[in-house]
């Protein structure tokens, strides 16, 4: 049987995972990070802080160490974090690669018309050395080449997975300290006082 912070880190990807899905058919958020990303760290929080409650609940409350607290909802927040950073591989490498190209295309639009000015060229030879020998094609390629490595799926993967687990560390330390100052604070000092 699994545990409650197993369960509902499963239970807040997957539904991450759906509400994504619908916004794809329904063509909202389309080229929108800002909006499915926040609905992702309030999932990310709620799946933490929800599976060390029910936890918490199911052994009596005051039982556990901090560190334990800690442990656990760290736990919860790395299986959600895991399932939605291999997602987005999925998604952006099968399912939409489409958003990847028009982030391209207009970071590269925007390239295009800096290069027309001749000061634009110059600031970038004198910023980066390998580019003074470099005529102006085989900077626009060079760049192109560049955009299209740092936007690629997998280094979306790499970031989502890295900075998730950075906030879930982060969330669980806040959740546990709540847990153990705030909220449950009298069923700890009832158990010290027994």
């Amino acid at each position: 049987m699994l545990r409650p912070t197993i369960k509902i880190a499963f239970a807040f990807a997957f539904g991450w995972i759906i509400l994504k899905m619908l916004f794809y058919s329904l063509h909202l958020f389309m080229d929108d990070i800002v909006v499915p990303g926040m609905i992702n760290n309030l999932f990310l929080l709620l799946s933490i802080s929800l599976g060390l409650y029910y936890t918490k609940k199911q052994e009596g409350y005051g039982v556990a160490s901090a560190f334990t607290d800690l442990k656990r909802g760290i736990t919860s927040g790395m299986i959600y974090t895991l399932i939605v950073a291999v997602f987005i591989l999925i998604y952006y490498s099968y399912i939409y690669p489409e958003f990847t190209e028009n982030r391209i295309e207009q970071r590269m639009d925007l390239f295009y018309s800096e290069m027309e000015r001749p000061s634009y060229v110059d600031s970038l030879r004198s910023q980066n050395a390998a580019f003074e020998i470099m005529t102006k094609e085989e900077i626009i390629s060079k760049i192109k080449a560049d955009n299209v490595s740092n936007l690629s799926p997998k280094n979306s993967f790499v970031f989502t997975l890295l900075g998730m687990m950075i906030l879930s560390a982060t969330y669980a330390i806040f959740i546990t300290l709540i847990y153990q100052r705030i909220l449950f604070r009298d069923s700890y000092s009832e158990k010290k006082g027994n």
